[in-house]
């Protein structure tokens, strides 16, 4: 039987992930980059956080509740495991010079800055490829590095809305309805991350690095490749959400799907020992129900409000019938199937406890992913980052005298 897969505390060294050895260099702000940046330290990549002086990351600042009792911000926990942070002001000429002795010996950088802050910086991917050819340069736009709109501010909730995505299987005339979840920021973190490892891999035949990017807007958009398919070859919206049912039980709401199935009312009618429905005209199979699915939803709401939401689940789970209950969050953290596995992870929060924070979905059985670094506070591992590349405590002192580096680590 499975374990479930809870880490304990931080101990860097004790996880060997298939990316040990790959230094990386994060220059990111809120999800998109600090996300794609902290799945690379969970597959063992050496990451180093370079984020401004005081206040540092956006995310350090975002919770309100941590700012008012002085402790580590929820958010900045969630996105800063298995990283280094270095407080470096880019800015002045000493700390870039400082940023440049780290980008020598670096395998992979990262930045989500809008189109052509890095080059005014000297930092874009053809200056620092002179310094460093091996380097795997990597940027997260928001709606790309060029185009008509590449200069504009951006952020999840605007690419749902201008790709499409906010729109997607609603009916004309409806509301648009935008995920609270940052979704884009998530799936636009993993596109950035198979990016870097591709480039990785081809690296190593050729020796040279190379530039990836990928930006919100293009990921919202691909990820509605068959909704697209759908307009393009048949000039016909795809809903899906209109091939199911949001059924109330006794004691909680559960959502019935009619996909993949020759004839799911059937199934249904068996699962709750009714009388078959799809024997009446017009019912028998799946493309009529799901024109008449409206219909049939009214004539299941008394049945199933005699249920409790697991008995629904169990009927129609024996009868092959896609469902699920609609957990809340809470519910969802608690639940068996989610520690069972391991999606929990015990991660240090500056003036808390430990807590369980949302660990990495995916599973490797010979160099499994754990934590190797607590989330630390701004620049608390400044003089050790510096020291690892080759700086000399004279140097890093002078450093930070003069406002270059900033190192405290105290909770933000």
């Amino acid at each position: 039987m499975h374990e479930e897969t809870v880490l304990p505390s931080a101990d860097r060294g004790a996880v060997h992930g298939p990316l040990a050895g790959v230094t990386v260099l994060e220059l990111g702000m809120v999800m998109q980059v600090p996300l794609a940046a902290q799945m690379l330290g969970d597959y063992g990549a050496d990451v180093i956080k370079v984020e401004r002086q005081p206040p540092g990351e956006i995310l350090r600042t975002l919770d309100p509740i941590a700012t008012e009792e002085g402790t580590g911000s929820c958010y900045y926990a969630a996105l800063g495991r298995n990283k280094q942070t270095l407080s470096l002001d880019i800015k002045s000429p000493e700390g870039h010079s400082t940023l440049m002795r780290l980008v020598e010996k670096a395998d992979v950088l990262l930045h989500n800055f809008r189109p052509g802050v890095m080059e005014r910086l000297g930092l874009g991917y053809e200056q620092l490829a002179e310094h460093n050819p091996r380097l795997v340069y990597a940027a997260g736009f928001a709606f790309g590095e060029t185009g008509p709109l590449a200069s504009m501010p951006g952020q999840d909730m605007l690419a749902q809305a201008y790709s499409g995505f906010a729109l997607s299987g609603v009916a004309d005339g409806d509301p648009p309805k935008i995920s609270n979840t940052p979704v884009i920021d998530y799936m636009t973190a993993l596109s950035l991350t198979q990016g870097i490892m591709a480039a990785l891999i081809e690296r190593q035949r050729s020796g040279l690095g190379q530039k990836v990017t990928t930006s919100l807007l293009d990921v919202a958009f691909a990820a509605q490749v068959l909704e697209v398919s759908s307009i393009a070859v048949h000039g016909e919206r795809t809903s899906w959400i209109k091939r199911s049912m949001s059924l109330a039980a006794s004691d909680g709401w559960l959502i019935v799907l009619t996909l993949f199935r020759d004839n799911p009312l059937k199934a249904i009618c068996s699962a709750f020992d009714l009388p078959d429905m799809s024997a009446e005209e017009g019912l028998a199979t799946a493309d009529q129900q799901n024109r008449r699915l409206a219909e049939i939803e009214e004539r299941l709401r008394p049945v199933f409000s005699r249920y409790r939401v697991a008995e629904c689940v169990e009927k129609l789970g024996r009868h092959d019938v896609l469902c699920s209950p609609f957990n809340t969050l809470e519910t969802a953290m608690a639940s068996e199937q989610i520690r069972h596995n391991g999606m929990l992870w015990n991660i240090p929060v500056a003036g808390k406890a430990e807590r369980e924070l949302v660990g990495n979905p995916v599973k490797l059985s010979r160099t499994p992913l754990g934590l190797r670094e607590a989330p630390s506070g701004i620049g608390g591992m400044s003089a050790e980052v510096l020291c690892r590349f080759g700086f000399g405590q004279d140097e890093i002192d002078r450093l930070i005298e003069r406002g270059v580096v900033y190192a405290d680590g105290k909770p933000q």
